[in-house]
């Protein structure tokens, strides 16, 4: 009954995969603010809510297996920008987060702890971790910057710089584009990988998308930020 049940979320978890692929890149090629661009982020944002509900799924089935304990928290990470990103653009006038933002960012800060303890458990213990004890301080470290960077605007220790709502959005959903696109690689490259492969590979693999959309993103938003005149603006795209 297991396997049936984790086969049928498997099949949900690979079509919200393939959505989100295909209608994010649509939302960035297609002019803001236009019927494609919103059409095409609302199926982006619903196809990464599908993933994270089925992340959710697998770790209730499979509680026990360190994999979808991994999993779980990446699939906080990888659908906290979506969230935040989306409720950016009910707050274009001014940052007043309500509950769910207050618990989102919390949230993710405290992943972020989780993921950091695992990561020094398995630094100890290295046994069965296969090398998932650097990517649990990589992500627990993205966990803690999205949370810091929320946080402190939420809190009143820094300002919103000009635009936050059109910069913060479009950072932050690029960041979780580079979350589905990384879902993408960690789980087609490694198939056709030689059996000796390091583990470092892998592990750039679960890296390196992150990194390139990070550039592209920083270029993207650094060309907007001087279209409407953002100085001293600070970053506002955290990677997956």
């Amino acid at each position: 009954m297991e396997k049936l049940l984790f086969n049928f979320f498997l099949v949900i978890h690979i079509i919200c995969g393939f959505l989100s692929l295909s209608s994010g890149l649509v939302a960035m090629i297609a002019p803001k603010g236009k019927r494609i661009h919103n059409l095409s982020g609302r199926i982006f944002y619903w196809s990464m809510m599908g993933i994270f509900i089925t992340t959710i799924i697998f770790f209730i089935i499979y509680p026990g297996q360190l994999k979808y304990q991994f999993f779980l928290t990446i699939g906080v990470i990888s659908f906290y920008p979506t969230f935040s990103g989306k409720r950016l653009l009910s707050m274009k006038k001014a940052i007043v987060p309500k509950l769910t933002d207050w618990i989102a960012a919390w949230g993710v800060g405290i992943c972020g702890i989780v993921m950091i303890g695992y990561s020094v458990y398995g630094f100890m213990n290295p046994v069965g971790f296969n090398g998932m004890a650097i990517l649990f301080a990589i992500f627990g470290v993205v966990c803690l910057v999205n949370a810091y960077g929320d946080l402190k605007v939420y809190l009143g220790f820094q300002k919103p710089e000009k635009m936050h709502w059109f910069l913060g959005h479009g950072g932050k959903m690029m960041g979780a584009y580079s979350a589905a696109l990384t879902a993408f690689f960690v789980n087609v490259v490694p198939r056709y990988m030689p059996k000796n492969t390091p583990s470092f590979v892998f592990i750039l693999t679960w890296v390196l998308p992150g990194v390139v959309v990070g550039i592209i993103a920083s270029r993207i938003l650094k060309k907007y930020k001087v279209k409407f005149a953002v100085k001293n603006a600070k970053p506002v795209f955290v990677s997956q």
